[in-house]
């Protein structure tokens, strides 16, 4: 279960998509290919530890407040908002008071495999990355709602015909398309021409290798080679997509898990150095201090350091 009732520091949970159907503490979910919608109310009593999902998700937030931390970062989620989740990110829902959200979550291979532009949908999730939520205008808000019901109600019989289970598809493909017409502006999710969004999908791709592999491998010949391009290559593409190089957003995304086990789990700090896969803790605090200013131990003694 994530939600557990308990005041102690937790360990971060990891979960596949199909890990996460069947263990999400949610009494409104329908599944199919690849494809959860959900409906759950949250109370302020419900401690939930950080857990990390292999899956996208876009989380509405219905009604009341919802807080969520999400590698660091927090957002206030409200009604008439919407958070992107990208795969593997660590994240931590709270509230309040009590609220409802709203959301449906994919499987990493489920656009790749049933969106034919999936160079049209993957700027969704790459551009937000930095900037997470996204608001709904309220003469749509409503609607979108409706549109994620009636997935629901799809989902329930799209099993009974080859017919409804293509209906079952348009209908989640047209709420995507919705989704990404909403943030379709030039200061925002602009795909300009076929080579950019070739470097998109690549960016979109690496990250999720990042996410994966971090903890064992960290060079970035080793993304390049899953990738099947050149080190030189895939550095050039990462740079102009993001503004990062490549060993940077691996440092970042190692970096944003050691501050969790830091702050939430009971791991020793030689512990921790071990689980990241560092040499010893020796090698795993001068690396977290070259990058935050702070060793280990200083951060967790003081929760409310600031890290530049």
């Amino acid at each position: 279960m994530i939600y557990q009732k308990t005041t102690d520091m937790v360990q971060i949970k990891k979960c596949t998509f199909e890990h996460m159907t069947k263990s999400y503490p949610c009494k409104e979910k329908s599944v199919l290919d690849g494809c959860m919608i959900m409906r759950q109310s949250i109370k302020p009593e419900d401690v939930q530890s950080p857990f990390q999902v292999e899956a996208y998700a876009l989380l509405f937030c219905i009604s009341g407040e919802v807080n969520i931390i999400s590698d660091l970062r927090s957002y206030t989620v409200t009604p008439g908002t919407l958070f992107v989740y990208l795969p593997n990110n660590i994240i931590k829902i709270d509230c309040k008071k009590e609220s409802i959200i709203s959301g449906v979550i994919l499987a990493p291979d489920y656009l790749r495999k049933n969106f034919l532009q999936w160079n049209k949908i993957s700027p969704l999730f790459i551009q937000t990355a930095n900037n997470p939520v996204i608001t709904i205008p309220t003469n749509r808000k409503d609607e979108l709602i409706r549109m994620l019901d009636n997935i629901q109600e799809r989902i329930k019989t799209a099993t009974c015909s080859e017919w409804n289970r293509k209906a079952y598809h348009a209908a989640l493909k047209t709420f995507l398309y919705d989704i990404i017409s909403l943030v379709n502006n030039p200061e925002f999710l602009k795909i300009t021409d076929i080579h950019q969004s070739r470097n998109q999908d690549y960016f979109a791709r690496f990250m999720q290798l990042v996410s994966q592999y971090c903890k064992k491998e960290r060079k970035v010949h080793f993304y390049a080679s899953k990738l099947c391009i050149s080190s030189k290559y895939l550095s050039t593409i990462i740079k102009e997509v993001s503004g990062k190089t490549p060993s940077r957003w691996i440092d970042e995304v190692i970096m944003s898990e050691a501050i969790f086990l830091l702050k939430y789990s009971n791991a020793t700090v030689q512990e921790i150095a071990f689980q990241m896969n560092f040499p010893n803790p020796s090698f795993f605090g001068k690396f977290f201090k070259r990058y935050t200013g702070f060793s280990p131990k200083s951060y967790r003694n003081n929760a409310t350091l600031t890290i530049s």
